[in-house]
């Protein structure tokens, strides 16, 4: 069986890696997802662990046509009586890019129409259309005059952990926060902080994988186990496997500060809803008021733009890297923004860079690792009272 696993931007490389762990075969990076090979334990291990993963689709055909007509004539050539019976429903998701055809929702028109009528020649009868939870939901994507068609094993975007009941500004994707702390080479256990926490994501993405905690829970309703070929049996030895081995006494010390009391109220009870809150501490606090640490992690997305004043994001930055260097030598921090300059403003010299979409903004995602400098100074001299509590703290 062939299968195309759908991610972010970005993270291709990632999950291609999570793919090869699982035991997958024939692994391609393409944009936006892996295509790979592998049995129906593959699907289903794909569908509960992938933590960089949207959708799972299984591939089923692909063809060149001319036209709509093409398009029609060799989808109902195919035998849907092997997927459907006539008391299920379906759903077509179209996806087209192409100069020839242009408009999505008349080439979904057209494939329910080629599988409509192929039922209608067999049985006098047809499954109806349900577009919001059908057994079978197909999907039709278009390259130019190629068409391949693959079936959603997944159902709902696989983003969607179930425990992000409520959110802040600006909330990370489940799936973008797992791939940062994927990323960022994190040794599962050393101290993490997210000192700009918001609801509260990336430390729940990286308390269950420090755990092995899968991001999906078995009794999820994902698209396969309507499908006519879903074997239980199978799907419950991979559940029982995964379950053997969660191990929550390997999740270190993780900690959330957010300014926003709003916001540590949300990242605490999205951390309850993941059952977390044993392994995930958030406070209000104020990022530059903050005890210095070392030998700890920091990954965090600061607000910029519309949460900010221009002038004010730049000096923000700035004075991000300033407290970077004066409290937590010894330290690495990966900070994700879209805003370039402001990146710039940090004044750190990042040690890797990586590029990827956070919804549809363009950003980056950078490692610094801190040293002594003279921004140290600097700091000292603009918040003298500041660095007088660092200093009482030390001693």
């Amino acid at each position: 069986m062939k299968f195309i696993a759908k991610t972010l931007e970005g993270l291709e490389e990632i999950l291609a890696e999570e793919l090869s762990e699982m035991g997958a075969q024939d692994i391609e990076i393409w944009k936006r997802a892996v295509a790979y090979t592998g049995d129906k334990m593959t699907l289903y291990k794909s569908n509960l662990l992938l933590r960089t993963c949207l959708k799972v689709l299984v591939f089923m055909k692909e063809f060149s046509v001319e036209n709509e007509i093409d398009l029609y004539n060799e989808i109902k050539k195919i035998p849907w009586e092997d997927y459907l019976s006539l008391e299920d429903t379906f759903a077509i998701d179209s996806v087209v890019n192409s100069e020839q055809f242009r408009h999505a929702n008349f080439i979904a028109l057209k494939a329910k129409d080629g599988i409509a009528d192929r039922f209608r020649e067999k049985y006098n009868q047809r499954p109806n259309v349900d577009t919001q939870d059908p057994t079978l939901k197909i999907n039709v994507h278009i390259r130019e005059n190629i068409v391949t068609l693959s079936l959603d094993s997944s159902g709902q975007s696989l983003h969607m952990r179930g425990y992000r009941k409520h959110s802040v500004d600006a909330p990370l994707n489940e799936v973008l926060a797992a791939g940062l702390v994927l990323m960022s080479g994190w040794d599962k256990s050393s101290p993490m902080i997210d000192p700009m926490c918001g609801s509260g994501t990336i430390l729940c993405e990286a308390a269950r994988i420090a755990g092995k905690i899968p991001p999906q829970s078995p009794d999820r309703t994902f698209a396969f186990k309507k499908w006519k070929s879903y074997d239980p049996v199978l799907w419950e030895m991979v559940c029982d496997e995964a379950e053997s081995k969660i191990n929550t006494h390997d999740i270190p010390s993780l900690l959330g500060y957010d300014l926003n009391q709003k916001a540590v109220q949300v990242a605490i009870t999205n951390i309850g809803e993941a059952g977390l809150s044993e392994f995930i501490k958030v406070e209000k606090e104020d990022f530059f008021y903050l005890e210095g640490s070392q030998n700890i992690m920091l990954i965090f997305n600061p607000p910029y733009d519309g949460r900010l004043k221009e002038k004010d994001v730049l000096d923000f930055y700035s004075f991000i890297g300033d407290k970077l260097k004066l409290s937590f030598q010894g330290c690495t921090a990966w900070i994700l923004s879209g805003h370039m300059a402001a990146m710039k403003n940090i004044g750190l010299r990042p040690s890797a860079k990586k590029s990827l979409l956070n919804g549809s903004i363009p950003s980056l995602f950078c490692r610094y690792d801190m040293y002594a400098g003279s921004k140290k100074q600097k700091w000292q001299d603009m918040y003298p009272q500041e660095t007088a509590k660092e200093n009482e703290k030390k001693n």
